[in-house]
């Protein structure tokens, strides 16, 4: 099949790359939901891999404009929605804007072929919330489960690269006062750390971007300070763990 990916996080849109071209699908990339409207109006493709949280126009929107375009074609393309973590009401709005199914991230093979099954066969029921639950009952019990060594050595060094970068770019959106970004920055950092096993700064990223949402200066600080230390403790870990020998 020809999927399209909509997904603006660097090490996830890789992830979801490696396992769709290894399941023999060609895969088209987007960054955001005008991306993902002009690709697959120049050439539709059978399924769509949907972030929800992308800049400049959203999943949600995205998914909206599409079914809205759809309308009198004959023509509905299969939606799976991508989130980071599983939040009470986003499958519900997932449903509402169109789309057919819902997986947290990182994402896992077989979860996200069986998704695929789902979405692409039509007697079977849409939106099963099974793949969703599956996600968030089984642990991540290191970098290595469910995901080949190949592509964790290819990630690695991507994800030291982004962290950095991200903690660079909260600093400078806290002494802006952007907290808009700083919220966008700290979603943004968590979806990068999620496949390392890396739940404490997994936890504080999200701490720093509830700050962020109530505009908390001094609480954004702290949590800031503490964040970028337990990125470097993971970075040094992933560097042990996935660099190869």
């Amino acid at each position: 099949m020809r999927i399209l990916v909509a997904e603006d996080n660097a090490i996830n849109r890789e992830l979801v790359k490696h396992i769709l071209t290894q399941l023999g699908h060609t895969v088209v990339l987007a960054h955001n939901g005008r991306e993902v409207l002009e690709k697959h109006s120049a050439q539709p493709c059978d399924l769509i891999l949907m972030d929800l949280w992308m800049p400049d126009m959203d999943g949600l929107a995205a998914c909206t404009h599409l079914r809205e375009r759809e309308i009198g074609t004959g023509r509905r393309t299969p939606i799976i929605a991508l989130t980071a973590h599983s939040v009470k009401g986003d499958r519900d709005a997932c449903l509402a804007a169109g789309m057919d199914d819902y997986l947290t991230k990182p994402v896992r093979r077989d979860i996200l072929t069986d998704a695929i099954r789902r979405a692409t066969t039509p007697s079977t029921p849409s939106a099963a919330p099974a793949s969703a639950n599956a996600a968030a009952a089984k642990p991540l019990l290191g970098p290595w489960e469910g995901v080949d060594a190949e592509i964790l050595y290819k990630l690695a060094p991507m994800m030291v690269e982004s962290t950095n970068t991200s903690v660079s770019d909260l600093r400078a959106a806290l002494a802006a006062g952007d907290w808009h970004r700083l919220q966008r920055e700290a979603h943004s950092l968590k979806g990068s750390l999620g496949l390392f096993h890396a739940p404490t700064v997994v936890s504080t990223a999200k701490k720093l971007e509830d700050a962020a949402k109530v505009r908390d200066t001094s609480l954004a600080k702290e949590i800031l300070e503490n964040l970028a230390s337990e990125v470097l403790v993971v970075q040094e870990e992933v560097r042990a763990r996935c660099t190869k020998t």
